[in-house]
């Protein structure tokens, strides 16, 4: 319980911190996405229920910040709004990318931090992509201008990058707070082990 209850308040705090990083125009307008680089780096260190709430919780905050209706003029109906994504649906889009980090959660208690950073780049990147496509067959045209892959590559890039950061982070609260984040996690591997070669 104090393990999710550290990371849900460094989760909060990545949600502040988002607030003031800059978009860079060198990047073909990318900017990094600290709360999903944050959220996938938690996601390879905590189990799946704890996984799951965190995504519950990133989710609805994200669409809680982030939420725009658009609103049309109806003669009879007033202004209604509507949205280009449902509200709630990032919370789906966090919880199967939650579920993809998963799968390389086994490397990471190994202490091999290689794949689950790529795959954090890559999932931050899904999400992104999952997105777009999404708001494209809402309007019901699909327009995919190099541009795009430009933006959606650096802005993983830039995930990845904050990754080793954010698991360092997360090896340092485990530390202090006495908390086993998955296993061996954060131990350095003896050449004496049984696996090694």
């Amino acid at each position: 319980m104090k393990q999710l209850l550290s990371i849900s308040g460094l989760l909060l705090f990545s949600f502040l911190l988002q607030e003031f990083l800059p978009v860079f125009d060198w990047s073909y307008g990318a900017r990094p996405l600290l709360v999903h680089a944050f959220f996938l780096s938690a996601a390879v260190a905590i189990p799946f229920p704890a996984m799951l709430l965190l995504a519950t919780v990133c989710g609805f905050l994200w669409d809680a910040r982030y939420y725009i209706p658009i609103y049309s003029h109806d003669s009879l109906m007033g202004a209604i709004g509507q949205a280009e994504l449902p509200f709630g649906f990032t919370i789906f889009l966090f919880a199967l990318a939650g579920l993809l980090i998963q799968g390389v959660r086994p490397y990471f208690r190994r202490g091999r931090w290689e794949l689950p950073v790529f795959m954090i780049g890559l999932c931050t990147g899904f999400i992104l992509l999952l997105e777009y496509l999404l708001i494209c067959f809402h309007r019901g045209t699909l327009e995919l201008p190099p541009q795009l892959w430009s933006k959606l590559l650096m802005t993983s890039l830039f995930s990845a990058l904050l990754a080793p950061v954010l698991l360092l982070l997360l090896a340092w609260l485990a530390g202090r707070l006495r908390f086993r984040t998955a296993g061996d996690d954060f131990k350095r591997r003896h050449p004496h082990d049984g696996d090694a070669l």
